[in-house]
């Protein structure tokens, strides 16, 4: 029979080393300023950002037609990776962009490049996706160019560009900024809506 005074330090121990752990347990990488720094000080540390990644489940819809899936997003300094996983014919797609070179792999075995990639890529997905500004929409900011933005409770709600609206539906604190959760891209005949579930480096 154990003695209530050996009992109360094996207590103490167990709560000793539990604290331990929490104390040791890794926080999530913070890159940006903070969620709650002023929004101009956030903008300008997003459009420098070359380096994160993201998971989360899209809906398209184009033409009449639409699927839902799951799309894994990461960027490096100068490639694109995006994975989309869907069903209504859209199997599984491997996107990749290096630099202006666009390959894709699909669910088949087959591998495309160049024209050939961009033209399976649009007739899966019902429309031409802007690769080259994704990286960008997905942050909540403009791409480089010509760009109109609204901005609504300290940050951009609405970005308008090469033919597409973007909307930041919802934002979330993720790496130190107060990124896109829920977001909507649109044009005529097309729509692509994006929740994102998790944020990393």
């Amino acid at each position: 029979m154990v003695r209530a005074g050996a009992r109360t330090a094996l207590g103490a121990l167990a709560l000793a080393v539990m604290l331990v752990g929490c104390r040791t347990a890794p926080p999530g990488k913070v890159i940006g300023p903070g969620a709650d720094a002023p929004w101009p000080e956030q903008r300008a540390a997003l459009e420098k950002l070359d380096a994160y990644s993201l998971t989360g489940r899209v809906a398209v819809a184009a033409n009449g037609e639409g699927f839902s899936g799951n799309l894994r997003y990461q960027q490096q300094p100068h490639r694109s990776d995006l994975s989309l996983d869907g069903p209504m014919g859209m199997g599984g797609v491997r996107v990749a962009l290096d630099g202006e070179e666009l390959s894709i792999d699909t669910s088949g075995g087959d591998h495309l490049d160049g024209g050939a990639a961009r033209a399976e890529l649009e007739k899966r997905l019902g429309f031409s996706l802007p690769l080259a500004e994704l990286r960008w929409w997905l942050l909540g900011v403009p791409a480089p160019g010509e760009s109109t933005v609204v901005e609504g409770e300290g940050a951009i709600a609405v970005i308008e560009q090469v033919g597409w609206r973007i909307s930041i539906d919802a934002r979330a604190p993720a790496l130190g900024f107060s990124l896109p959760q829920r977001l909507t891209a649109t044009r005529e005949g097309a729509r692509m809506k994006l929740l994102v579930d998790r944020w990393q480096p």
